[in-house]
Protein backbone atom coordinates (compact mmCIF):
# COMPACT_ATOMS: atom_id res chain seq x y z
CA UNK A 1 0.00 0.00 0.00
CA UNK A 2 3.01 2.70 0.44
CA UNK A 3 4.19 1.92 -2.78
CA UNK A 4 1.03 2.75 -4.24
CA UNK A 5 0.24 5.79 -2.55
CA UNK A 6 4.27 6.46 -3.30
CA UNK A 7 3.52 6.44 -6.85
CA UNK A 8 0.54 8.65 -6.46
CA UNK A 9 3.12 11.28 -4.98
CA UNK A 10 4.97 10.95 -7.77
CA UNK A 11 2.15 11.40 -10.21
CA UNK A 12 1.29 14.82 -8.25
CA UNK A 13 4.88 15.75 -8.57
CA UNK A 14 4.72 14.97 -12.44
CA UNK A 15 1.49 16.95 -12.83
CA UNK A 16 3.44 19.90 -10.83
CA UNK A 17 6.58 19.73 -13.54
CA UNK A 18 3.88 19.99 -16.10
CA UNK A 19 1.98 22.86 -14.55
CA UNK A 20 4.89 24.87 -13.86
CA UNK A 21 6.21 24.11 -17.02
CA UNK A 22 4.41 27.20 -19.51
CA UNK A 23 3.85 30.44 -17.58
CA UNK A 24 4.29 29.02 -14.40
CA UNK A 25 1.28 27.64 -11.83
CA UNK A 26 -1.96 28.81 -13.09
CA UNK A 27 -5.16 28.33 -10.63
CA UNK A 28 -7.14 26.48 -13.29
CA UNK A 29 -4.36 24.25 -13.33
CA UNK A 30 -4.13 23.60 -9.91
CA UNK A 31 -8.19 23.04 -9.85
CA UNK A 32 -8.27 20.56 -12.86
CA UNK A 33 -5.87 18.80 -11.31
CA UNK A 34 -8.07 18.02 -8.14
CA UNK A 35 -10.87 17.50 -10.28
CA UNK A 36 -8.17 14.71 -12.63
CA UNK A 37 -7.09 13.52 -9.30
CA UNK A 38 -10.14 12.26 -7.59
CA UNK A 39 -11.23 10.64 -10.93
CA UNK A 40 -8.40 9.10 -11.86
CA UNK A 41 -7.16 8.26 -7.82
CA UNK A 42 -10.46 7.27 -6.34
CA UNK A 43 -10.05 7.56 -2.40
CA UNK A 44 -6.25 7.34 -2.72
CA UNK A 45 -6.27 11.29 -4.16
CA UNK A 46 -5.65 12.62 -1.29
CA UNK A 47 -1.90 11.16 -1.08
CA UNK A 48 -1.86 13.10 -4.81
CA UNK A 49 -3.44 16.04 -3.51
CA UNK A 50 -1.24 16.60 -0.33
CA UNK A 51 1.92 16.19 -2.47
CA UNK A 52 0.71 18.89 -4.91
CA UNK A 53 0.13 21.18 -2.59
CA UNK A 54 3.31 20.69 0.11
CA UNK A 55 4.95 21.42 -3.63
CA UNK A 56 3.11 24.53 -4.87
CA UNK A 57 2.82 26.12 -1.01
CA UNK A 58 5.88 24.39 0.63
CA UNK A 59 8.97 23.59 -1.34
CA UNK A 60 8.64 25.32 -4.92
CA UNK A 61 11.16 22.79 -6.30
CA UNK A 62 12.44 23.35 -9.77
CA UNK A 63 11.12 21.94 -12.70
CA UNK A 64 13.92 19.64 -13.19
CA UNK A 65 14.59 18.72 -9.23
CA UNK A 66 11.20 17.76 -9.19
CA UNK A 67 10.99 15.75 -12.16
CA UNK A 68 13.86 13.72 -11.00
CA UNK A 69 12.64 13.30 -7.56
CA UNK A 70 9.27 11.90 -9.30
CA UNK A 71 11.37 9.96 -11.69
CA UNK A 72 13.04 8.20 -8.55
CA UNK A 73 9.86 7.15 -7.08
CA UNK A 74 8.59 5.77 -10.21
CA UNK A 75 12.14 3.74 -10.72
CA UNK A 76 12.34 2.98 -7.24
CA UNK A 77 8.71 1.38 -7.17
CA UNK A 78 9.00 0.08 -10.58
CA UNK A 79 7.53 -3.05 -9.75
CA UNK A 80 4.53 -1.43 -8.77
CA UNK A 81 3.86 0.31 -11.65
CA UNK A 82 1.22 -1.77 -14.25
CA UNK A 83 0.58 -0.65 -17.20
CA UNK A 84 -2.89 0.72 -15.51
CA UNK A 85 -1.04 3.00 -13.57
CA UNK A 86 1.05 4.31 -16.11
CA UNK A 87 -2.01 4.86 -18.28
CA UNK A 88 -3.47 6.74 -15.48
CA UNK A 89 -0.71 8.86 -15.07
CA UNK A 90 -0.51 9.67 -18.61
CA UNK A 91 -4.08 10.93 -18.46
CA UNK A 92 -3.29 12.88 -15.18
CA UNK A 93 -0.34 14.85 -17.32
CA UNK A 94 -2.42 15.02 -20.78
CA UNK A 95 -5.61 16.55 -18.90
CA UNK A 96 -3.43 19.07 -16.71
CA UNK A 97 -1.51 20.21 -19.67
CA UNK A 98 -4.75 21.10 -21.58
CA UNK A 99 -6.04 22.99 -18.50
CA UNK A 100 -4.40 26.32 -19.17
CA UNK A 101 -4.79 27.32 -23.69
CA UNK A 102 -4.29 23.85 -25.08
CA UNK A 103 -1.51 21.81 -24.23
CA UNK A 104 2.21 23.42 -25.44
CA UNK A 105 5.22 22.71 -26.92
CA UNK A 106 7.29 22.24 -23.61
CA UNK A 107 4.72 20.47 -21.33
CA UNK A 108 4.08 18.09 -25.23
CA UNK A 109 8.15 17.61 -24.78
CA UNK A 110 8.00 16.53 -20.73
CA UNK A 111 5.22 14.09 -21.56
CA UNK A 112 7.52 12.60 -24.48
CA UNK A 113 10.42 12.48 -21.80
CA UNK A 114 8.11 10.69 -19.29
CA UNK A 115 6.76 8.47 -21.77
CA UNK A 116 10.06 7.70 -22.88
CA UNK A 117 11.42 7.07 -19.46
CA UNK A 118 8.71 4.62 -18.02
CA UNK A 119 8.37 2.73 -21.60
CA UNK A 120 4.07 4.15 -22.30
CA UNK A 121 3.10 3.50 -25.14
Amino acid sequence: MYEKRSLYRAIAEMAYVIAKSHEGMHDKEKKEFFKIIEKELDFDAWAAESRFELLDQVTHPSISSAYNDAMFEFNKYSAHMDDDLKQKALRVLEKVAEAHKGKHEVESFIIGQFKKDLDIR
